[in-house]
């Protein structure tokens, strides 16, 4: 800033100083008082001039611990010196301290309030703040001014991603590429974005696209390990239990394991053991199944054949086929469908495993992104019972993040069958209406989620209705992209959540996930 930038921030002693005395001796010493004041002002701006190069040096050299200590000596001297403020905003966003950050930036803006590179860093830690609607706002300002700046569009496309709306960042970070395909930044953020879809193969390619026009770029060497250790075979391990009011009892373990044995190909098998007891009797399920998914473009195809053994002490052991195919295509990135056919045995209980009772499924399911941080999911789907039984069934629920850490939503549910089945629940109508909410907190590679709802649920027609509630506590540990272990438990009050409509339903998982 020029000196005069310099002096008319000083708080000058008026020359209209007044004293008990007489008027001309006022005057004498308010005119004397006036030029001190001016000389001090003089000599703490050459103070500050002396700082400021040292503070600059120790900045461009990468000194940032001197250059906070030289800063904010430049600050004590001239509380309004802009770059000292701007710079020591930095710093603190870089330490995690985003409130001192944006207070700094504040009182800089005061000084210049049109200063571009204040206003833009002001947005970002916003951002990181996860203050996504004000950071869009200082963008779009930004960006109304000087619609060719880099930067500006970089961030708003990038604050579109962390909140969610994929969409309309997608199409942001893809006319950034258009403009300049060797915008490595760009294409890093649209690798991530890919990556957050759960489309490795497309990261892949955005990423290397990064690498050829940077090789030593670290966010995308970063990236590229990211990516392959999503494409390493990977182990999981599954052991949990429930337990519900009508004394239904179920342990089971299973393990599987995924690779990709060509791009866009991931193979995966699993094994598992299922154990089931009531009050009457006991019986096992053992299961194996291999398969494969294959995304070509936004399609997506999943097919998988297996073999359950079914055993009970009521004598009525057997084998069958199992068989699931499913296929999905995203309409853009933030809406998709799908539909989906499966055979199964029906054998929740030790009493079904006894039952002999199959289910041939038909299904239907879309998910959509009305605008940014507010989905809307839902599904249709028809079983055919092998005891001449049908059950039809619909799920639509809306979610809305109204924070970082927190969302809430509504979910509602039916459920149909054509006759009241023998020995599971099966009413003629169910219905539920609920209000679900979440909220997840990491530290670290720890994280925690909390979920939660309360509705009604009507259990048959000409019933009435009565409360219904779930709460789940999710705990993990994350080591890697992939490693993980996690435990979950729930309880639930909710019919629909026990195949025997039992009143009260529990749970507990514990799962781990291992890359190779």
């Amino acid at each position: 800033m020029a000196l005069i930038g310099q002096l008319r921030l000083q708080r000058v002693p008026s020359t209209e100083y007044r004293v008990p005395s007489t008027g001309h001796a006022a005057v004498v010493l308010g005119t004397r008082y006036s030029v001190l004041s001016t000389l001090l002002i003089l000599l703490a701006a050459g103070r500050v001039s002396a700082q400021t190069p040292t503070a600059d040096s120790l900045w461009a050299a990468g000194d940032y611990a001197g250059a906070r200590v030289a800063y904010t000596r430049s600050l004590h001297d001239n509380p309004g010196y802009v770059r000292a403020l701007f710079r020591l905003a930095i710093l603190a966003g870089w330490d995690g301290r985003l409130d001192s950050a944006l207070a700094l930036l504040r009182d800089a803006r005061e000084v210049e309030p049109m200063e571009p590179d204040v206003r833009l860093w002001e947005a970002k830690f916003l951002q990181w703040q996860g203050q996504y609607r004000s950071a869009l706002a200082r963008y779009d300002s930004l960006i109304a001014e000087s619609p060719e700046r880099h930067d500006p569009r970089f961030g708003r496309a990038q604050t579109l991603a962390w909140s969610g709306n994929y969409a309309e960042a997608d199409r942001e970070f893809q006319a950034l590429v258009a403009a300049d395909p060797d915008d490595v930044e760009s294409l890093v953020a649209l690798a991530q974005l890919r990556l957050w879809q759960a489309r490795p193969a497309e990261a892949d390619r955005y990423n290397d696209l990064a690498l050829r026009a940077a090789p030593e770029h670290r966010a995308a060497r970063v990236l590229q390990g990211q990516v392959r250790a999503l494409r390493r075979p990977r182990l999981e391990l599954s052991l949990g239990m429930t337990h519900d009011s009508e004394h239904n009892n179920a342990w089971w373990q299973s393990l599987g394991t995924s690779f990709l044995p060509a791009p866009g190909l991931r193979a995966f098998a699993s094994v598992g053991a299922y154990e089931a007891s009531d009050p009457q009797r006991d019986g096992t399920r053992l299961s194996g199944e291999v398969g494969a998914t294959w995304n070509w473009g936004n399609f997506t195809f999943t097919g998988a054949f297996g073999a359950n053994s079914l055993n009970s002490d009521a004598g009525t052991d057997r084998s069958l086929g199992t068989w699931r195919t499913a296929a999905s295509y995203r309409i853009t990135p933030s809406a998709g469908g799908g539909l989906g056919y499966s055979h199964y045995s029906f054998d929740e209980t030790a009493l079904l495993l006894a039952s002999r009772i199959d289910i041939d499924e038909l299904s239907a399911d879309f998910d959509a992104e009305l605008r940014p941080n507010l989905s809307l999911g839902g599904g249709l789907g028809v079983g055919y019972l092998s005891d001449d039984n049908r059950r039809k069934s619909a799920v639509i629920a809306l979610t809305q993040q109204v924070a970082p850490r927190w969302t809430i939503g509504v979910l509602g549910r039916g459920l149909w069958y054509d006759v009241r089945g023998n020995g599971y629940f099966s009413p003629d109508r169910f219905l539920t209406g609920e209000i679900r909410g979440t909220y997840t907190y990491g530290f670290n590679r720890w994280e925690g989620r909390l979920h939660a709802g309360l509705g009604l649920q009507q259990r048959g027609s000409g019933t009435g209705t009565d409360g219904e509630w779930r709460t789940e506590l999710r705990i993990a540990r994350r080591w890697s992209v992939i490693n993980e272990i996690a435990l979950l438990g729930g309880v639930y009050n909710s019919a629909i959540s026990s195949a025997s409509g039992a009143y009260r339903y529990y749970r507990a998982t514990l799962s781990a996930r291992v890359g190779l």
